[in-house]
């Protein structure tokens, strides 16, 4: 189906998700008769890459994006685990005598 790769998707993908769409198309392949189909041009062809580029660089951005949100998370859970452990076993930091513990 060039319909499912015109869209980037794979025709598994294109055809869970648009069923009725995907059996439509295989009907009229079935039906119709072949014509003489013309291949796209190549500024055509340059124009959908560049939309899938388009489209993954969007979602790899998107995934960047969670992940370091995710990793500053993870930072700040542990820094606050490592506070509640030092508090619980009463660690003694070194060349902190006498100063203030800086506000953060």
């Amino acid at each position: 189906m060039a319909l499912q790769s015109e869209l980037g998707l794979s025709n598994t993908t294109f055809r869970r998700h648009f069923p009725d769409i995907a059996r439509d198309i295989a009907e009229a392949a079935r039906t119709s008769t072949p014509t003489a189909v013309t291949p796209p041009s190549r500024y055509d062809l340059l124009v959908a890459r560049n939309a899938k580029l388009k489209r993954r660089n969007r979602e790899l951005t998107a995934h960047l994006t969670l992940a370091a949100a995710r990793i500053q998370q993870v930072t700040l859970d542990n820094q606050r685990l490592k506070e509640q452990l030092e508090a619980a076993t009463s660690v003694t930091r070194i060349g902190t005598h006498g100063r203030r513990p800086q506000a953060h």
